[in-house]
């Protein structure tokens, strides 16, 4: 099988190291992008030991438009192509925080992370992707007409707060945008065989909801169905950051070659069940 690249933005930790985990396991080369370099370099030995796939580490600024161009580039130069990315970095201030405790400088942090490096990443891996040759996709069971392969496919992390306002006043709205930057990108790229999909986790137990919530207790654990965050969700847990990987592998696989500029929900029912 022709060897095939993804770049991974966030993935030394939280969703984004569970997605470098689970697209290795399907052979997929890794190139993992974080701000954190020693933790995003012992993520990418510890992927390419376990799953005997070729890992890169690249240290990235999101927000920096010379750093991203510089993480599409080493990730395409594995192969000369860019497959797949997942842009999984993001940061939350503090859920306690009221709007009025918000300052000017955090919230442009926040949107300058969710929203402007989101923009970058997606911007420039779109348009290394729009530079390669389609790549023939495989069905079962074959269909009876031929399939247009693509140039490659992008799976951004929003948010359920990218579609229902529920505080943070500087991550909300950050994921609103975040949400609108997934599906303009869908609407410019779709034509040259790029599709842009958008997963919108439910609370998530990983290490930004954790620094996020502060207090201790207040998230409660996996098991515990009395806990308050727990109480709010149908299936009365959190997810496993893996449950949201799966997500995005389907959105990065051929399976979903038809699915373009859509924002799937993966939150346990907390919303649309309550």
């Amino acid at each position: 099988m022709k060897e095939l690249v993804v770049l991974i933005t966030g993935g030394a930790s939280g969703i984004g190291r569970a997605t470098a985990h689970k697209l290795a396991s399907r052979g997929i080369s890794v190139v993992l992008a974080d701000m954190n370099q020693e933790q995003g370099t012992a993520v990418a030995n510890e992927v390419a030991q376990k799953w005997k796939v070729r890992t890169k580490f690249q240290k990235l600024d999101v927000t920096q438009e010379a750093e991203v161009k510089e993480a599409v580039a080493a990730a395409a130069s594995l192969t000369g192509r860019l497959d797949f990315a997942a842009n999984c970095a993001g940061v939350c201030e503090s859920v306690w925080d009221e709007e009025e405790s918000i300052t000017t400088e955090l919230f442009e942090r926040t949107h300058a992370v969710n929203t402007l490096g989101l923009w970058l990443c997606q911007k420039y891996e779109a348009l290394q992707m729009r530079t390669q040759e389609p790549r023939s996709i495989s069905f079962t069971p074959v269909p009876e007409h031929e399939i247009p392969g693509q140039r490659g496919a992008i799976a951004n992390v929003v948010s359920i707060s990218g579609l229902h306002a529920g505080g943070l006043a500087a991550y909300t709205p950050s994921k609103y945008a975040a949400a609108a930057v997934s599906k303009n990108g869908a609407k410019f790229y779709g034509p040259n065989g790029i599709r842009v999909n958008a997963l919108c986790p439910g609370w998530t137990m990983t290490p930004m909801i954790e620094h996020s919530m502060g207090k201790e207790g207040a998230i409660g654990s996996q098991e515990n169905q009395e806990s308050p965050v727990n109480q709010k969700i149908s299936l009365r847990r959190m997810a496993f950051a893996e449950e949201q990987a799966n997500v995005l592998s389907f959105l990065l696989s051929d399976e979903s070659s038809y699915m373009n500029g859509s924002l799937i929900v993966n939150d346990g029912g907390y919303h649309d069940i309550r």
